[in-house]
C-alpha cells in the first residue's frame, strides 16, 4: 500500500513539476503582452504539458521509453527553465509582478462562466472516477457508459507503452505494426505509469488537467472574440451542453425510463431517429482521450493566436507556433482544423476589400441553400456521395487562387514583410517539427483502406440537410442565421474558418468511420456557439420588458439543454462491468509472472483484460479499434481460429506471431473451437482458475 501511496505521489510530482514550471516560464516570457494572469496561467499549464508529452518522446528514439529517457527529459526541461529565468529581467517573474490580489467578487462578476467552468468540471471528474476501471466490491472492475468501449483501447496503448519499452511503439493488439494513432494523449499516462503510478491515477490525472485548459481556453477565446464575458458564459453553455431537439422523443414514459437503463439510448445519441451530435462532456470529452487532448491545446491555441494578430505581436506568435508544431500526434483533426482556421484568418488579415462584408453576410446563406440543393440531388442520383472528393478540390481550388491573389497584392503593396514577420514565424516552427510528424507517421497510416474518401452529408441518413442538422444541433443552428445576418465584419471575418471547415468535412471523409468527423465539426460549432452567443446578448440588451426577457430566457435554456442533461444524468447512473474477478485475477497472474514483451493468444474481444491490463501483447485484438486504424485484420482473425481449433496443425502460425503464451476463457470457448487436448501437447498449463486457463509455449 506504501509503494502504491509513494509510486502516485512520486509520478503526479514529477508531471506537476512540467506544469508548474511551464506556468512560470510562460510569465517570463509573456511579461510584458497586456494579458491576464488566468490566461498565462492557461498557456503555461499549456506548454508545460506539452514538453511533458514530448520530450521523453524525443529521448525514447535513443533510449526507448524508459525511466531512463524521461530523467533525461527532466534534466533539459530544468536547463530550459534555468535558461528562461537567466535570459529574462527579475523583474519580470510571478512573485515580483503580481503581488498585488485577485479581487475574486470583481473577477466573478467580470467572469460569470467561472462558475459554470467549476460545476462542469465537477461533473467531469464524476464521472471520470465513475467510469475508470473502479474496483467493485466482488473484485471486478466496472466502467459507465460512455467508456465501455473507447477506454479499453486506451488502457492498452497506455500499459504497452509503459510496459514494453519499444520505441517507436507497436499495436499491441496487433504486433508488428507501428502505432500510427496520435499515441500522445496515452503516452502522457504511460509516463506516469511508468514512474510508479496506479493504472486508474495515471489515466484519470492528466485528464483532469486537459479538460480544465478545454473549458477555460474555450471561454478565454471567446471572451478575447467579442470582449464579454455573458458572451462567453452564453457560448460556453451552447457548446458543452446544447443537445438538440433529441429530448422530444423522450416525453413519454417509455423512453424516458429507456433513458436511464439501455445502453447508448439517450437524446443526443438515437440513432434509430437520426440523433448524432453527441453530448460534448459526456460522449466526447470524457471517452475520447485525443480528442480531449488535442482540444486542451486547440482552443487556448485559436484565443492566443487570436491576440497574437490583433496586437502584431511577433514574440506571441512564434510561442503559438512551437505549441502548434506538437498537435499532431496527440490530436490530427484539431491540427487539420487549426490549420484551416489559420488560413482564413490569415486571408481576411490580408483582403483589405471593403465588399468583402456583405459576401460574408450571404455566405452563412449559401452555405445551408448550397447543402440543402446538394443532399436533395444526391438523395435522387447519389453522385455527390461519389463525387465528394472532386467538389471538395474544385471549392479548395477557388479558395487557392483567391489566396495567392492576395500574396501576390501584398508583395506589389509592400506589406508582404509584416505577413512574413507574423504569420511567417508561426509557420516556422509548424513546418520543421510538425510535418516530419505527419509524414511518418500520420500519412502512412492514412493511406490504408478507408482513409480520405468521397462521402456527403457527415452521419445524416436520411433526413433532408436543414431538418439534420436542426434537430441535431437545436436551437443554435435556428438562431444562428438571423445572428449571422446581424453580426459585424470583424466577427464574420473571424468565425469564416466554420464555413470552410464544414465545407470540407461534408464531402470527405478523413477515417474509416464517417462518425470521426464531427472531430472537426465541432471545431466548426465553436465559431457558430459565439456568433449566436453575441446575438442573444445583444437582443437582450434591448430595453423591452424584463418578465418577457425572462420568460424567454427560461424557455431557450430548457429547449437548449434539457437533450444534454438527460445524457449526462444518463451518465452519471451507467455502471457495467468491464473485467471481471476471473479476468482481473488472470491478469495480475500474467503481469508477475510472464514477461513484458510476451506475446498471448487471446479472443478478440475489445474488453480484453491481457492486451489493457497487462500491458502485454495479443495476436489479434478488436475490429472494433482495428479496422477504424485502416487495418485489415480478416487474415489474421482465421488464423487465430485456426491455431485454436488446430494448435498441432498449426505449430508454425504460433511460430510466425512468436507465441509465448495461450488465453482460454468464456471468451474464447464462445468465440472459437477450443482443441484443449490439442494445447496440452504444445504447451504447458500454467494457470487454471475461475474458467480460466493460461497454457505456456515452452517447446516454442
Amino acid at each position: 500500500m506504501s509503494e502504491g501511496i509513494i509510486g502516485n505521489i512520486t509520478a503526479v510530482l514529477y508531471y506537476m513539476f512540467f506544469v508548474i514550471s511551464g506556468i512560470i516560464i510562460m510569465f517570463r516570457l509573456l511579461n510584458s503582452q497586456k494579458l491576464s494572469i488566468m490566461f498565462k496561467c492557461l498557456l503555461g499549464s499549456v506548454f508545460g504539458t506539452l514538453e511533458f508529452q514530448w520530450m521523453p518522446i524525443i529521448f525514447a528514439f535513443f533510449m526507448d521509453f524508459t525511466v531512463k529517457a524521461h530523467i533525461c527529459a527532466l534534466v533539459i526541461h530544468v536547463l530550459v527553465f534555468i535558461l528562461v529565468i537567466l535570459k529574462t529581467n527579475r523583474e519580470q517573474g510571478f512573485i515580483n509582478t503580481y503581488k498585488k490580489p485577485i479581487e475574486w467578487k470583481r473577477f466573478l462578476w467580470e467572469n460569470p462562466a467561472s462558475i459554470i467552468i467549476f460545476a462542469s468540471f465537477v461533473i467531469f471528474a464524476y464521472c471520470l472516477n465513475t467510469h475508470t476501471i473502479l474496483l467493485n466490491s466482488d473484485g471486478s472492475l466496472h466502467t459507465g457508459q460512455a467508456t465501455y468501449g473507447d477506454m479499453n483501447m486506451h488502457i492498452g496503448f497506455i500499459t504497452s507503452i509503459a510496459k514494453q519499452h519499444t520505441f517507436p511503439p507497436e499495436y499491441s493488439i496487433y504486433p508488428g505494426i507501428k502505432l500510427a494513432y496520435p499515441f500522445l494523449s496515452d503516452s502522457i499516462s504511460s509516463s506516469l505509469y511508468l514512474l510508479g503510478a496506479s493504472l486508474r491515477v495515471a489515466y484519470i490525472i492528466p485528464m483532469l488537467v486537459a479538460v480544465m485548459q478545454v473549458f477555460c481556453g474555450f471561454y478565454c477565446f471567446i471572451k478575447f472574440w467579442f470582449k464579454k464575458g455573458s458572451v462567453a458564459f452564453i457560448a460556453f453553455i451552447l457548446f458543452f451542453y446544447d443537445g438538440g431537439f433529441g429530448f422530444i422523443h423522450f416525453l413519454n414514459k417509455v423512453n424516458f425510463s429507456k433513458n436511464f437503463t439501455e445502453f447508448y439510448f439517450t437524446p443526443t445519441s438515437i440513432g434509430d431517429y437520426n440523433y448524432r451530435w453527441a453530448q460534448i462532456i459526456a460522449n466526447m470529452l470524457i471517452p475520447q482521450r485525443a480528442t480531449l487532448f488535442g482540444w486542451a491545446v486547440l482552443f487556448p491555441l485559436l484565443a492566443f493566436l487570436y491576440y497574437a494578430k490583433e496586437n502584431r505581436s511577433i514574440k506571441s506568435f512564434l510561442i503559438a507556433g512551437i505549441m502548434a508544431a506538437g498537435l499532431p500526434m496527440i490530436h490530427t483533426h484539431s491540427f487539420l482544423a487549426l490549420g484551416i482556421i489559420c488560413v482564413v484568418w490569415l486571408f481576411w488579415d490580408m483582403y483589405k476589400e471593403k465588399e468583402s462584408y456583405l459576401l460574408l453576410k450571404l455566405a452563412g446563406i449559401i452555405w445551408v441553400v448550397f447543402f440543402f440543393l446538394l443532399r436533395m440531388y444526391n438523395d435522387k442520383t447519389g453522385l455527390i456521395e461519389k463525387n465528394g472528393f472532386i467538389i471538395m478540390i474544385v471549392g479548395l481550388g477557388i479558395i487557392a487562387v483567391l489566396f495567392v491573389k492576395e500574396i501576390v497584392s501584398c508583395f506589389k503593396n509592400s506589406t508582404i514583410k509584416s505577413y512574413i514577420q507574423t504569420w511567417g514565424v508561426f509557420l516556422i516552427p509548424v513546418i520543421l517539427f510538425a510535418f516530419p510528424q505527419l509524414l511518418f507517421w500520420t500519412f502512412g497510416q492514412a493511406s490504408g483502406d478507408g482513409f480520405l474518401r468521397s462521402h456527403f452529408n457527415w452521419s445524416n441518413a436520411n433526413d433532408n440537410y436543414f431538418i439534420f442538422y436542426l434537430k441535431n444541433i437545436g436551437i443554435t443552428f435556428l438562431i444562428f442565421f438571423p445572428a449571422w445576418v446581424s453580426a459585424k465584419k470583424k466577427e464574420l471575418q473571424t468565425a469564416s474558418p466554420m464555413l470552410l471547415i464544414f465545407f470540407i468535412a461534408e464531402l470527405v471523409v478523413f477515417q474509416p468511420n464517417e462518425y470521426d468527423n464531427n472531430k472537426l465539426l465541432f471545431v466548426a460549432f465553436v465559431f457558430m456557439c459565439g456568433i449566436v452567443s453575441d446575438f442573444v446578448i445583444k437582443l437582450f440588451e434591448k430595453n423591452w420588458n424584463i418578465i418577457l426577457k425572462g420568460a424567454l430566457a427560461v424557455s431557450l435554456l430548457f429547449v437548449g439543454v434539457f437533450s444534454s442533461s438527460m445524457t449526462i444524468a444518463r451518465e452519471c447512473v451507467s455502471d457495467y462491468e468491464l473485467y471481471s474477478k476471473a479476468q482481473v485475477d488472470a491478469a495480475e497472474y500474467i503481469e508477475k509472472n510472464t514477461a513484458e514483451k510476451a506475446v498471448f493468444l487471446t479472443g478478440d474481444n475489445h474488453n480484453n483484460a491481457v492486451a489493457a491490463l497487462t500491458g502485454r501483447s495479443i495476436v489479434c485484438g478488436a475490429d472494433t479499434f482495428l479496422y477504424y486504424h485502416g487495418i485489415n485484420t480478416a487474415e489474421r482473425k482465421n488464423e487465430v481460429a485456426n491455431m485454436y481449433a488446430d494448435p498441432v496443425g498449426n505449430k508454425e502460425l504460433y511460430k510466425k506471431y512468436n507465441v509465448s503464451y495461450i488465453f482460454v476463457s468464456d471468451v474464447e470457448t464462445g468465440e472459437f473451437q477450443i482443441n484443449f487436448e490439442g494445447l496440452g501437447q504444445i504447451a504447458e498449463k500454467v494457470y487454471d482458475a475461475q474458467n480460466v486457463v493460461i497454457y505456456k509455449c515452452n517447446e516454442l
